[in-house]
């Protein structure tokens, strides 16, 4: 039995339908989805990076401190208070400065009296050697006082052979001010990370506690499934300390595009392949009602 030729029409749009919609499925959809999450990695690595590089030109700032402390004191060590006075002048952002000796009493303190007095007990784990510097170690700090953050420096010198110990406290306000101004939803989630955990993160739904993140150099992307949902890992190195950058971007960010393109680009297939359905059928009916003429006119002239 032929098919009918409205058959014909409908087969022939549905062949053409399902070619155009494989050709974006398979082809087109791949590349375009390889261009977003370019695009948009690209743009969050930019910003991570500049946010970077406002951080290590902060802390490596601070970190020229310590040094022209010790350079003064050991020059003139007898005038150690009025020094720390006027680099505590100078330079507000410091909580506290400390130069203690291996005696048990023998210690110079200034203190920024816009705070209240520290008693802080760094533990060895604490620290991290400074890149600017081998003599230099540092510790990013959470603590149950105001400020909840800190930045601690540290340096041992000698003064006539005595050894000394350098303690430097900064208020982290700077830092995380820059932190804050990073472009980011409150879906994506950022955070200081030191060896030894979480320094700082921003509020997010992403539950970074209870995930491991492999800190390492090599720049490399994770992948890490929180119920439903993925999050793309990307970690960026601090120039100035042993410390990291960690930034989580929910997938959805890169999908959703993909989706409406797909969403779109089938709609714009489908929906005019549809509406010639209506020309088709019509165009059918003619014909057959031309053919069924032809046909009845056929018949009379054999008559």
């Amino acid at each position: 039995m032929r098919p009918s030729f409205l058959k014909i029409i409908l087969i022939t749009i549905g062949i053409i339908t399902a070619a155009l919609l494989l050709l974006i499925w398979f082809i087109v959809l791949p590349k375009y989805e390889a261009s977003v999450l370019a695009e948009r990695l690209t743009v969050i690595r930019q910003l991570q990076k500049s946010s970077i590089d406002n951080l290590d030109h902060t802390i490596a700032g601070w970190s020229n401190i310590p040094r022209f402390i010790i350079s003064q004191v050991t020059e003139r060590p007898n005038e150690g208070e009025t020094i720390l006075r006027m680099i505590m002048t100078l330079h507000p952002e410091i909580i506290q400065m400390r130069i203690r000796s291996s005696g048990p009493t023998d210690e110079l303190m200034s203190q920024n009296t816009s705070y209240s007095p520290l008693n802080l007990q760094f533990s060895d784990s604490s620290w991290e050697r400074s890149k600017v510097g081998n003599a230099l170690q540092i510790a990013w700090l959470n603590q149950t006082e105001i400020p909840t953050q800190l930045l601690a420096m540290q340096m041992l010198f000698q003064v006539h052979r005595i050894p000394f110990t350098l303690t430097v406290i900064w208020n982290v306000k700077r830092l995380n001010d820059i932190l804050a101004g990073l472009p980011f939803d409150k879906e994506y989630s950022v955070s200081i990370h030191s060896p030894s955990g979480i320094i700082a993160q921003n509020t997010s739904i992403f539950k970074l506690n209870n995930k491991h993140i492999c800190m390492d150099t090599s720049g490399a992307d994770q992948i890490v499934h929180e119920g439903t949902l993925s999050w793309r890992i990307l970690k960026s190195v601090f120039r100035s300390a042993q410390l990291w950058m960690v930034v989580a971007v929910p997938e959805k960010i890169f999908n959703k595009p993909v989706e409406d393109f797909l969403l779109y680009s089938a709609s714009l297939i489908a929906g005019p392949m549809f509406v010639m359905t209506i020309p088709g059928w019509l165009l059918s009916f003619q014909i057959k009602r031309f053919l069924k003429k032809m046909e009845t006119s056929n018949s009379a002239a054999g008559e």
